[in-house]
């Protein structure tokens, strides 16, 4: 094995430390610093909208001016990146990388992975060269298979360029009920994994609730994560319910203070606020999903949604196949009754239910969290 391989199997590593539940739809990416030959720090990209891998190694090791925000030249020379460094402005929550590694001072950086998305493929490397930094791209070709099969969830984002990446979230008791059959839910977890859920709020664009969750629980839909300040909220969607009345000052959605949008059909009316909304048309299963969504990434942005609930939306995205993930946070209870996480439509035989992959579980307090990207359903086989 060359030492150019060995040390990008070390940024592999450095990547694989990140989980997909927290960086989608963005990649996970890994990098070494290294200052002549020797190697003085890692980092990986950990959330959706923090320090890319390549911001994170060097400040791993000193490089980073806190109070200007930018990186501090001479201490790093070179650079091995599981991924091309982005060099688009459009639309991100980060300077580009290839702002980042000039401002840094260095002189070479080799690649494992071409940036997949056929737009931005090779952009990067080519900036970089035209600015007299030397660019090691040989081991792209033996190492491309390997960056994708550690980024299923950006790879599979990729392919939706006009939907956002859509996250199902629940709690509930191991036997799969989120609520007691007259609709008490608070709380099934411990502390503990509800501190997680505010973190998966506050990495969000937005977080999407259905009507009967919205009049049931009366949640605010804020993030907040414990010792952590939140710069913005999330953009909190809500289907309006159909109770009448509901829109006013004392539900706790309103209340709170952050941004509000509505999913309205074509004859609901206007919440009686300044509140953005969006009209689509309602179908035999309900408001069409996909139309909404479409809008809420082309037109205002949204490329990474927590739906918290309830039963009939999370079924709803699923039928649909909407759905990319679901994250569940499994108490030690057995609850009964009849209120589980997904309601909708179900599959006739278990070869054609919806399958799940790449599961990232982990104990949080006395709670279980496990994450699993959502397989398309597969196609019934011809007689």
């Amino acid at each position: 094995m060359s030492r150019t391989q060995h040390l990008l199997d070390k940024a592999f590593f450095e990547a694989a430390r990140a989980q997909w539940l927290f960086t989608a739809p963005n990649p996970r990416v890994g990098a070494v610093a290294l200052k002549n030959g020797h190697i003085v720090g890692c980092g990986h990209h950990a959330a959706f909208g923090g320090p890319h891998a390549e911001e994170a190694a060097l400040r791993n090791v000193g490089a980073w001016d806190q109070d200007k925000d930018c990186a501090v030249p001479g201490v790093v020379d070179e650079m091995m990146v599981t991924l091309e460094p982005c060099s688009s402005t459009k639309g991100k929550k980060r300077r580009p990388c290839t702002t980042t590694l000039l401002e840094a001072g260095i002189k070479k950086i080799t690649v494992a992975a071409l940036d997949p998305d056929p737009r931005h493929a090779g952009a990067g490397l080519k900036l970089l060269v035209q600015a007299g930094i030397e660019v090691d791209d040989s081991l792209v070709e033996a190492n491309q298979p390997r960056f994708e099969e550690q980024n299923k969830a950006f790879l599979a984002s990729l392919a939706k360029p006009d939907l956002p990446w859509v996250l199902l979230k629940w709690a509930s008791t191991v036997d799969g009920k989120i609520a007691t059959p007259d609709g008490v839910s608070k709380w099934i977890t411990g502390p503990e994994a509800r501190a997680e859920v505010h973190q998966l709020r506050a990495l969000g664009d937005a977080v999407m609730v259905g009507s009967q969750t919205l009049s049931l629980d009366n949640p605010e839909l804020t993030a907040r994560p414990l010792g952590v300040a939140v710069a913005s909220q999330p953009l909190r969607i809500c289907l309006l319910p159909k109770q009448a009345g509901f829109d006013d000052k004392n539900s706790a959605v309103m209340q709170a203070a952050g941004p509000r949008l509505w999913l309205l059909d074509q004859e609901a009316p206007l919440p009686d606020n300044n509140d953005h909304h969006i009209r689509v048309e309602r179908t035999e299963n309900g408001l069409d999903l996909k139309a909404a969504l479409i809008q809420l990434r082309l037109q205002h942005g949204i490329r990474r949604i927590l739906v918290e609930g309830g039963a009939r939306l999370h079924g709803s995205l699923l039928n649909s196949g909407l759905a990319d993930a679901m994250v569940r946070y499994e108490a030690p209870l057995l609850l009964g009754g009849n209120r589980p996480a997904c309601d909708g439509p179900s599959f006739s035989s278990p070869q054609l239910a919806l399958h799940l992959s790449d599961e990232e579980s982990l104990r949080v307090g006395i709670d279980q969290r496990r994450a699993f990207l959502i397989c398309p359903a597969p196609t019934p086989e011809a007689n």
